[in-house]
């Protein structure tokens, strides 16, 4: 299918093109159109119909009220165009609401005008995202498609899969989103950079609340996260920071990954940097299915990192989360045995270690008190406050101005962490 879809077989690959233009559904009425390039919809109204009708530079203004719009089978709104802001005109109260029609999988995308038959491609739109018979595995885009568009003040709720993503978007604001009960994905940016995520709420993510990957120069910030498996997730992705989140009840608090199945679409994890976020209580039992990716990860960790580069932990409080506060380990080390990266598993061997990063100026205190036992939690002796799994001496991890209590390092066992020059 040439042209169709640049999603790949995996559960860390949403690179997504699917949407299906939509116009307005059937038998409800116009948006109002006003000359200073701003859109009005109201209860009753399409609010794909004002995607559709707008130009560059225009603002849709939706007047609060929960709306669905049934006319696409898979996603709720689709914006494939660039220069456009989706603005909700929530209040405290009272909130513009994107609900699922029938079984529609996704709530909102934005992609590519040629990105547009998802269905047509894959199976499933949940993890591993498995493509049909005959369709050739295809990496992501060479360049951004879509350039400025900005989402906010609007909840995107109880989806059969994902929230709100996008793909190949240069210039992205996600603002006051409120991503509740989307059992994959609730919102995350892929193949896109030069974004901001900020003040929105994700929660009832069997995967991710909130997930950057093959992205970058993204900012993350003040957020608030909770009741998902994965917090805040950033793979294979450079140039993002996350600051001044809170992050809590989930199975993992924030975690950052190089992951191999993804490799060939963006190689390398640098510069993740991880600010004054408070990381608490993330103790919520991992339920994802057997054969999910995530199911080795034990719950309860607060900051985890696997084969991160050039990055920074600072600032942060991490506190009473079971298993682990803040853990940096080498790919190999977590997940020994072959890794599914094809072509380029020689390039990912020699860079799947973590190095140089910087740990600094944390409060970790009453982490890893309750790991479970060795039959529930193969990791169990690693249990602590702060931890590094490298064996390897020259990666040049370090630790400095911490307040913490327990530090575990493979292979060395509990000791002082290494210091920075």
């Amino acid at each position: 299918m040439e042209g169709a879809t640049i999603m790949k077989c995996n559960r860390d690959v949403l690179v997504v093109s699917c949407a299906v233009g939509v116009g307005a559904a059937a038998g409800l009425v116009p948006a109002q159109a006003h000359s200073s390039g701003a859109i009005f919809v109201q209860p009753g109204q399409s609010i794909q119909a004002a995607i559709d009708q707008a130009s560059p530079g225009d603002t849709i203004l939706i007047m609060p009220g929960v709306y669905q719009v049934c006319a696409d089978s898979t996603n709720g709104l689709v914006i494939d165009k660039s220069g456009i802001s989706l603005v909700g005109l929530s209040t405290p109260t009272e909130r513009v609401v994107v609900e699922k029609c029938d079984t529609q999988r996704n709530g909102i995308v934005v992609v590519p005008s040629e990105h547009k038959d998802c269905m047509g491609c894959h199976e499933s739109m949940a993890p591993p995202f498995a493509l049909k018979p005959g369709i050739d595995d295809i990496t992501g885009c060479a360049e951004p498609a879509l350039h400025d568009v900005e989402i906010r003040g609007i909840t995107v709720r109880n989806f059969e899969n994902n929230g709100l993503f996008t793909e190949c978007v240069d210039g992205f604001r996600i603002v006051d989103v409120h991503a509740e009960g989307n059992p994959n994905y609730g919102i995350f940016p892929t193949l896109s950079r030069n974004g901001l995520i900020a003040r929105s709420f994700a929660t009832g993510a069997v995967d991710s609340g909130i997930w950057v990957e093959t992205s970058e120069n993204v900012r993350v910030t003040h957020n608030l996260v909770e009741g998902n498996t994965l917090g805040l997730e950033v793979s294979n992705s450079d140039d993002v920071e996350l600051t001044y989140n809170v992050v809590r009840n989930n199975s993992i608090g924030i975690a950052a990954f190089l992951l191999p199945e993804i490799y060939d679409i963006r190689p390398g994890a640098k510069r993740i940097d991880v600010r004054h976020n408070l990381v608490y209580d993330n103790n919520k039992p991992n339920t994802v299915p057997e054969n999910h990716p995530l199911r080795p990860f034990p719950s309860g960790q607060g900051i985890l990192y696997i084969g991160v580069d050039a990055s920074e932990i600072s600032g942060n409080l991490v506190v009473g989360n079971d298993f682990t506060g803040i853990v940096l380990a080498d790919f190999d080390v977590v997940a020994p045995g072959e890794p599914s990266c094809g072509d380029v598993c020689g390039a990912f061997q020699e860079d799947q270690d973590a190095r140089d990063n910087h740990v600094f100026s944390n409060l970790a205190t009453g982490n890893g008190l309750h790991p479970g036992s060795p039959g529930e939690n193969p990791f169990f002796f690693v249990a602590s406050d702060l931890a590094l799994l490298s064996p390897s001496p020259t990666t040049t991890n370090c630790f400095e101005k911490n307040v913490f209590d327990t530090f575990f390092w493979l292979p060395f066992g509990p000791t002082a962490p290494p210091d920075c020059d």
